[in-house]
């Protein structure tokens, strides 16, 4: 619906979606669905899409017959292939909103080249169902925020400090470089309760003193298959370090994978266009580049406690699906839905799994 009613407007000058993987989704329905949304667009009526039973009605009210924009997209066409398509879709497009820091980094290769290299791309805020924690601080670095000062106070637990609370810290004696748990308590009835979240200092605002943070990683978002503990950031090193070799990353997740003697590391990649003609390399550069990142991976997999990872690409698509898939399943907001680095469940794994195009 949103592709819908953006692509009726020419005049569109910005997009929110929160995540950067919400609008490489919208790239990707725009992309997909392109004939059948301009035939939309062109006779005015909203067509029978799963999940919108209850709101159709409202919506068809918005949307009238507009011929003369639908002629004007066919002769733009579906030019995929083209860097910047969406500038001339929407040629007064400046910015793109949406969070662009931690995980949410890979898809903006793919991002890029939907949206060309004039159209901006802005993270907002590090946000949550909680509290409001940062907004951001300078619009050319995507993963720096300013920590704001609200009725909710925020607090900071050293993660290398014993997880206790005399070891909390307040905004203003916090230490430039040091990673910390964000914890908070909120006016309407959270007390000190753990966000997640771990943040990094990264200096201080020279205006008001207050903090500003870089997004690292989940606390205790990590993979463990013998001695070893490789984490969200790690992981995400890896692979941004072999990303050319796959082609492009698109979005990833990992899962342990026992189907052989050694239990080993399952790479489950979404590639933004084909395969790069190396790819058949890629296990090994990850297998050694999770050696340079993790002492502990290091040696338990010289003694073959941990064997080389596997790739399993999937269809293209598979993670928007997922992300949908999550939606109906669980009844969540689609804002609070995101794949995690690392995958456990066993449903979520199988349900993966059927998509896998082949693996390497």
């Amino acid at each position: 619906m949103h592709a819908l009613f953006a692509l009726v407007e020419p005049k569109l000058e910005t997009i929110n979606t929160i995540f950067t993987t919400s609008f490489r989704d919208l790239c990707r329905t725009v992309d997909d669905h392109w004939e059948d949304l301009v035939h939309c667009v062109e006779t005015g009526v909203i067509p029978d899409i799963d999940g919108i039973e209850a709101v159709k009605d409202n919506l068809q009210r918005f949307l009238q017959p507009n011929p003369g924009r639908a002629e004007e997209l066919r002769r733009i066409g579906k030019a995929t292939d083209t860097p910047g398509w969406f500038k001339q879709i929407w040629p007064q497009l400046r910015a793109i909103l949406a969070n662009a820091s931690g995980p949410f980094a890979t898809v903006i290769p793919e991002i890029r080249h939907y949206i060309g290299p004039e159209v901006s791309l802005q993270t907002l805020a590090i946000g949550s169902s909680e509290a409001f924690l940062a907004v951001a601080y300078d619009p050319r670095d995507l993963n720096l925020y300013k920590v704001v000062g609200s009725d909710d106070v925020i607090e900071f637990l050293p993660v290398d400090d014993p997880e206790e609370s005399k070891y909390l810290a307040q905004s203003w004696n916090v230490e430039s470089g040091k990673k910390y748990e964000v914890v908070l308590t909120t006016r309407d009835g959270f007390w000190r309760y753990r966000l997640g979240d771990v943040v990094e200092i990264a200096g201080f605002d020279p205006r008001d003193g207050q903090p500003l943070i870089r997004y690292i990683e989940r606390r205790n978002m990590h993979i463990r298959l013998a001695n070893e503990v490789t984490t969200e950031t790690q992981l995400c090193q890896v692979v941004d370090a072999t990303s050319n070799l796959f082609g492009r990353v698109s979005e990833f997740c990992v899962s342990p994978d026992y189907r052989q003697a050694v239990a080993r590391y399952a790479f489950i990649v979404e590639l933004q266009g084909n395969a790069g003609a190396n790819i058949s390399v890629v296990p090994g550069a990850l297998h050694d580049q999770l050696q340079k990142h993790n002492e502990n991976y290091l040696n338990d997999s010289r003694i073959g406690k941990i064997g080389v990872p596997c790739v399993r690409v999937v269809q293209p698509g598979t993670f928007g699906d997922f992300r949908e898939w999550k939606v109906k399943t669980k009844g969540t907001a689609s804002g609070q839905v995101k794949v995690p680095v690392v995958v456990w469940g066993e449903a979520d794994r199988a349900w993966l799994e059927e998509r896998v195009m082949y693996d390497i």
